[in-house]
């Protein structure tokens, strides 16, 4: 890992790059102030996560969680198991809630058969959208066993096909590969329509938690920890700068600085967590430096789409088809503005913030 920083440390310097994230900066089209703006207001708000881990703590009816216990279901919680089916007529349901229009690349890709669904042996793990320009489609790959994670993963991946048959329609392909910053625009919205739906329709205020938790886990998880890991990558850096030896020991003691900055003193660490840092493989991949930033300017870009779209109702309907049939033809910042948003901004990213604390207020209106 050491290495690996030095290594690029040279790179930058031959490449007249004014840091170590530029290259990041360039490949998804967005500038130092914007990301640094997005690390503010999440370093603002991490008393809304730690708000969440103890309120999480208490409904597993722990004095404290353990790092175990971070994404853990609830005790008690019903078995909310779906076939292959309810899951196609929820889906579709939530994004037609949208608009009937909206969700024609759903309908459309369980029409023609495109998502491979089905466990079996040998098959690879988790899930993945691949476009096909030529065709403006789609096909999806996933293994369904059930499960509302299988639901909301379900829901992700066929945002991204929407995102595809939308960007396909409108762009050569040579503006059809998105910057990361917002390739999971259409995916994260379609999870926000998708748990709209679910609460609407829950049957006890136990569902309700169950829903609300797994939304709270999933995007407190990329907002607040892959946040830490760009603060951490930042603060390797600076330490190779200053010449400091990086063992052991010292990696270490970096990690857990940023990651207190987030969790605060909220969950009970195992001792081998302070090696965290050492099995996140992107550190490890070439030319790839803060791979994650990206995902928390996505989840709060899309957080804050959707405020717009709780304000504006259907009027914010036509601003979403052009934000998703733009693809690379104009850049995020431009995109922002599709819908009235600088996200250059501090203030842009509050918002996003107040849809998750959203979300947090509700759990606990069940929860007295």
């Amino acid at each position: 890992f050491r290495n690996i920083c030095n290594d690029w440390l040279s790179v930058c310097e031959w490449r007249k790059y004014s840091s170590p994230m530029e290259a990041s900066l360039i490949t998804n089209d967005t500038d130092q102030q914007t990301i640094d703006n997005l690390f503010r207001a999440v370093e603002e708000n991490v008393g809304t996560y730690q708000r969440y881990l103890r309120l999480k703590a208490k409904l597993m009816r722990l004095p404290k969680l353990g790092c175990h216990d971070i994404l853990a279901p609830l005790p008690d919680a019903p078995d909310m198991k779906f076939t292959f089916e309810q899951a196609k007529d929820l889906v579709i349901r939530a994004y037609a809630s949208f608009d009937e229009g909206y969700a024609f690349a759903v309908k459309d890709m369980f029409q023609r058969r495109h998502i491979d669904a089905t466990p079996r042996y040998g098959k690879q793990h988790g899930a993945f959208c691949a476009g096909w320009y030529n065709g403006k489609t789609a096909y999806v790959l996933q293994s369904f066993n059930g499960r509302l994670n299988d639901l909301y993963t379900l829901a992700h991946e066929l945002g991204h096909a929407t995102h595809d048959y939308y960007c396909y329609r409108n762009q050569t392909i040579l503006n059809s590969r998105v910057p990361m910053v917002v390739a999971e625009t259409a995916s994260i919205f379609g999870e926000l329509l998708l748990t709209d739906l679910l609460l609407k329709e829950a049957k006890t205020d136990m569902e309700k938690k169950v829903v609300l938790c797994r939304i709270l886990d999933g995007a407190g998880r990329v907002i607040f920890s892959v946040t830490s890991r760009a603060w951490f990558e930042q603060s390797i850096y600076e330490a190779i700068k200053r010449g400091e030896y990086l063992n052991h020991e010292t990696i270490c003691k970096y990690w857990v600085a940023v990651r207190d900055k987030a969790y605060g003193d909220t969950v009970e660490w195992f001792n081998e967590m302070l090696s965290e840092w050492s099995i996140t493989p992107h550190y490890y991949m070439a030319n790839f430096r803060f791979y994650n930033y990206p995902y928390v300017y996505a989840q709060l870009f899309v957080y804050a789409l959707y405020q717009k779209y709780m304000e504006e109702g259907k009027a914010f309907v036509p601003k979403m088809e052009k934000i998703l049939s733009m693809g690379s033809s104009i850049s995020p910042v431009e995109i922002g503005k599709i819908a009235g948003f600088d996200v250059t901004t501090k203030e842009f990213w509050q918002i996003g913030m107040k849809q998750y604390e959203h979300f947090l207020k509700e759990l606990e209106k069940i929860t007295q």
